[in-house]
């Protein structure tokens, strides 16, 4: 598929760049936005905060709608593992259980963990040996006492795509809640049916560090406490002349520590107007193509390739493998000094091409190998 010219001309990373899954190189459009934004603070004309409240509000309706949710059930965090600290902390006193695939990225396990320590669910991580997140692997840890089902969009070493509708199905009462970090900006995908959904921009998004989305369902809203609220997820937080702690907010600002992060949300937007140019369903259907194209020549090299999916569905913009009698280490270095950027995942390669990625990668990939 042909993408337009407006839209690969946002970008400007080197050749052989197959390392989105670790770090997205932002767009130009990114970059631009957030350099205006620290300029007009540098100048310090006026009220400055007041001078910035619109473009930030201006960017959460815009996040709201890249995930088909209101503004109100958005806010921005600075990290994937902020907003599921929010969830998880959340759940304190609720008593019950949280399942986790063992195998997840340990940004969500850890906030779940810290909390159990401190009166949150128990946490039960199910080992899950073929790495698929299916309802059939969880469905024996779930019971009437599971407060949330916790799991990853996308696996982060083998690029399984999970189900979140039987997964949904599954989860029943309890709250759904979605790292989706490594599949926003790369696949389509809104909250639903998802209760908590939280992404860092850092990856496939394109928006650089310190961005990042948390969006949650009216039910999330409802039933995770303000364990972690802070100044500005409050009524009345620049009412300094009542005496704390005011109540907190109804919407999604409640899930806030402290003051948000404008310049992240600018950018997170920013990232969004980028993809709006070519649109999610051709940037994913592209990345799809140029991964195939990758797994074909990694077969006729003789690779043993990671392949967890059963269907188109269950696949992603990751792929891993490894080369018979080279260890992975020796393979990524090679890689490295051929100009093929990526990463080694648990004596894995794994590539993770985007949308702007040359597709002559795929030649010099099988020529080295």
């Amino acid at each position: 598929m042909t993408l337009p010219e407006t839209y690969v001309a946002e970008f400007t990373e080197n050749f052989g760049y197959m390392d989105f899954a670790s770090v997205g190189p932002p767009s130009m459009r990114v970059v631009s936005e957030v350099t205006a934004m620290y300029r007009r603070v540098a100048e310090g004309s006026g009220k400055v905060a007041t001078q910035v409240l619109g473009s930030y509000e201006a960017a959460l309706a815009t996040m709201a709608r890249f995930l088909g949710v209101l503004p109100e059930q958005v806010t921005v965090i600075p990290s994937t593992s902020a907003g599921l600290f929010q969830a998880a902390f959340g759940l304190i006193g609720d008593g019950g259980n949280v399942v986790v695939p063992s195998h997840e990225f340990p940004a969500n396990v850890y906030p779940w963990l810290r909390a159990e320590v401190v009166g949150g669910p128990e946490v039960r991580r199910v080992e899950i040996p073929d790495a698929r997140v299916t309802a059939a692997a969880l469905s024996d840890a779930v019971d009437d006492d599971t407060e949330a089902v916790a799991v990853s969009l996308v696996d982060y070493r083998s690029g399984y795509r999970v189900d979140l509708d039987e997964l949904r199905e599954l989860a029943d009462d309890a709250l759904l809640v979605v790292d989706a970090i490594q599949g926003l900006g790369a696949a389509s995908q809104t909250l639903a049916p998802a209760d908590v959904m939280v992404g860092g921009g850092v990856k496939w998004m394109r928006a650089g560090w310190g961005s990042g989305i948390l969006a949650v369902s009216a039910r999330a809203l409802d039933r995770l406490e303000p364990t972690l609220t802070g100044w500005f997820g409050v009524e009345g937080f620049l009412d300094l002349a009542t005496p704390v702690p005011h109540e907190p907010r109804d919407d999604a600002e409640r899930m806030r520590e402290g003051s948000p992060s404008i310049y992240g949300a600018v950018a997170f937007a920013a990232a969004i107007d980028a993809i709006e140019v070519a649109g999610l369903a051709a940037i994913q259907a592209t990345i799809r193509t140029l991964v195939l194209e990758l797994e074909e020549a990694l077969n006729r090299v003789g690779a043993e390739v990671l392949t967890p999916w059963r269907s188109e569905a269950e696949r992603s913009g990751i792929l891993s493998f490894r080369m018979p009698d080279e260890d992975p280490t020796e393979t990524t270095s090679r890689m490295a000094d051929a100009g093929l950027t990526v990463s080694e995942r648990h004596g894995w390669v794994r590539l993770s091409p985007h949308a702007t990625t040359d597709p002559a990668v795929v030649d010099v990939l099988e020529g080295l190998l």
